[in-house]
């Protein structure tokens, strides 16, 4: 290989700076952009900083909660509900397009986004929280074992406890705007925030924790170890690396997302409702207007009222749409995450290669 190829020429032509081979450059930029940034990993081609997978996380909340709002509050209503929920059950809400078009109805077209705020703020809180940490747990578990075990599903429990821990207020406050009927108890997330602080208290923001955490942490172990076996899956079967090509690695990373999202959701639904119950506890009297109202003085009686008087079916009330929506949810969030992460990844390779 001839001098002129390894080096760069200044305009004088004199060989003096070293610069990467534009080929070498090229393949480095292509792994790059069909690696995935899920977890750490040591032999990785660029490492981004804790910071870059925060904000990652924060925009794969921000994008995803956009889409999805309305599927979420079906999904609540549904559970709040305590009538069956399908069409001779009694119930106000039966069915993903009656329920839709009964709270356009009653509520306007913005009522599908009724809670957004505060859900954005569940979902950038969480997401930060989530992405980060993981980070962080699978770097120490590689360091710690010398890269010979990968404990992912161990590494996203922990994450979602921390993901859940930093986020469950805004998560309470999110259910009690969308669960609310009019007159509005609460005139937005502020005035909830003061108001449930002022009358029950301040660990009243953070209701339901115990069943949040056995939802979440398996929920968020499963999802993690459903996206990389189902990605692994992917870049084995289809993906040659040496592409330059991003857009239908995405696209892989969007059916795996997917296929997690539903997977995992389905496991642990059972706890989702359990959850969404306690969250409206002290809250009974504005729920009146949809329905039946039932106090559950503990977690116990919870369980026990819930499949004494509604059957096991109870225990998956709104399924349908939650599986629609954490699908969803699970492919726009991974999609979003890893673009962005490519997106820092070849800043840097760029970087690089300026000052080299």
């Amino acid at each position: 290989m001839s001098e002129s190829s390894e080096y760069g020429r200044e305009k004088g032509g004199k060989n003096t700076i070293r610069r990467p081979l534009r080929s070498e450059f090229k393949k480095k930029f292509a792994r790059t952009g069909m690696d995935s940034h899920v977890g750490y990993k040591a032999g990785r081609e660029v490492q981004l900083t804790p910071i870059e997978h925060a904000i990652a996380g924060a925009a794969s909340g921000v994008v995803t909660r956009t889409f999805v709002q309305p599927l979420d509050v079906l999904k609540i209503r549904f559970q709040l509900q305590v009538e069956p929920t399908w069409r001779r059950g009694g119930g106000l809400y039966h069915g993903v397009l009656q329920s839709t078009l009964k709270i356009i109805q009653n509520e306007g077209l913005f009522g599908l986004w009724k809670g957004h705020v505060p859900a954005q703020l569940l979902s950038i809180s969480y997401g930060i929280g989530q992405f980060w940490s993981y980070e962080i747990f699978t770097r120490a578990v590689s360091e710690y074992t010398d890269g010979k075990r990968k404990l992912t599903a161990v590494c996203g429990g922990l994450a979602g406890v921390c993901g859940t821990l930093v986020s469950l207020p805004c998560d309470v406050i999110r259910t009690r705007l969308v669960a609310q009927g009019t007159p509005k108890i609460y005139n937005g997330v502020i005035n909830a925030f003061s108001k449930i602080v002022k009358q029950e208290s301040v660990f009243s923001l953070w209701k339901g924790l115990l069943p949040t955490l056995a939802m979440s942490a398996p929920q968020t172990a499963l999802v993690f170890y459903f996206y990389t076996s189902f990605l692994n899956i992917s870049k084995y079967l289809f993906v040659n690396s040496e592409e330059n090509n991003i857009a239908p690695w995405l696209s892989y990373s969007a059916v795996s997302g997917t296929a997690a999202g539903v997977c995992a959701k389905v496991c642990i639904y059972p706890l989702d409702v359990l959850k969404k119950r306690f969250q409206i506890i002290g809250f009974e009297e504005a729920r009146r207007q949809f329905g039946k109202v039932v106090i559950y003085p503990s977690a116990w009686s919870c369980i026990v009222s819930i499949t004494r008087e509604e059957g096991l079916r109870a225990w998956f009330k709104g399924l349908w749409p939650s599986m629609l929506k954490g699908g969803a949810s699970s492919g726009i969030i991974f999609v979003t995450y890893e673009a962005t992460c490519t997106a820092f990844a070849r800043r840097h390779l760029n970087q690089e290669n300026d000052v080299s």
